[in-house]
């Protein structure tokens, strides 16, 4: 398979990651009521057939509260290359099926330039955003607060489809989501139960439930048309679609997030779950231990 060249990949490589998606399957899925402990997953990041990301989720519910925790950093032969990290995580309440954020922070660093976004949602919906660098800078329009409100971040709204995915076992669903630069929505899509292989890459093998992600982009987008990104086209709108496979791995618990894969300009995306360890109060099921390598 081919190697990219570093001298390809833009500045904002791992946040160009996550907004392609590779964000979005990160969350485990708890079942309703409280977690005696956090249930945590790890995945691996392939881009062109080579080790690009290490990624390790963990999700908290207690009551109707729930927070997510994502970090990732560059690995494999990416990571010989260059260190990027990013943390992220969300806090809100859930009723049903129903998510609503109070916070989302996400931070990250590369060649020493910080990336950093503060999301706080007010009681009607509204959303108040502190960004670094400003999006005026990176000759963005900055979201007016109209289409901010009513929105989800990107972690919350993955675990909204989740939610949704356990309850239903459908996938059809349309969110709005607000990252701190741009607005979009997400439009998810039924496409069946598909087999995934076995791979020496991933834990997982069997029946999955595999669901399409589309964006309609909406507002925050570069003033050119044009956003510069390695995932993305000529505009947003021509953004390839993700391919994410959900599928039961813990006994009681809903479906986690199991395989992703989309397409760039390096190369095919794809994202396998490398391990997951339920609460410790489920005696039932024992930890998914990662492959060896």
């Amino acid at each position: 398979m081919p190697h990219p060249s570093p001298l390809r990949l833009p500045n904002r490589f791992g946040t160009a990651l996550l907004a392609a998606g590779l964000s979005f399957p990160l969350l485990p899925l708890s079942a309703p009521g409280a977690m005696a402990e956090p249930l945590n997953a790890t995945y691996r990041v392939f881009v062109g057939g080579v080790t690009a990301l290490d990624v390790e989720a963990t999700l908290e519910v207690t009551g109707d509260r729930y927070r997510i925790a994502v970090s990732a950093v560059t690995g494999g032969t990416i990571g010989r290359l260059f260190t990027w990290k990013t943390e992220s995580h969300s806090d809100g309440s859930r009723r049903g099926n129903d998510l609503k954020p109070s916070s989302h922070r996400q931070s990250s660093q590369f060649r020493g330039e910080p990336r950093n976004v503060t999301l706080t949602y007010g009681p009607q919906g509204d959303v108040s955003a502190t960004v670094t660098p400003p999006p005026e800078t990176e000759e963005r329009e900055p979201v007016p607060p109209a289409l901010r409100r009513g929105t989800l971040d990107p972690l919350s709204a993955v675990l909204d489809l989740l939610f949704t995915v356990g309850a239903s076992d459908r996938c059809d669903r349309s969110l709005p989501v607000f990252d701190g630069r741009r607005r979009y929505d997400m439009l998810f899509s039924e496409v069946g139960r598909r087999i995934v292989d076995p791979s020496r890459y991933s834990v997982f093998s069997g029946v999955a439930q595999q669901c399409r992600v589309s964006y309609k982009p909406v507002a925050g987008y570069g003033k050119s048309g044009s956003t510069g990104r390695f995932w993305q086209r000529s505009s947003p709108a021509d953004r390839p679609p993700v391919d994410l496979w959900l599928a039961p791995v813990a006994a009681g618990f809903p479906p986690l997030p199991v395989r992703l894969e989309t397409d760039s300009d390096l190369g095919g995306v794809v994202v396998h779950l490398t391990g997951v360890t339920p609460p410790a109060a489920d005696r039932r099921t024992e930890a998914v231990r990662p492959p060896i390598r």
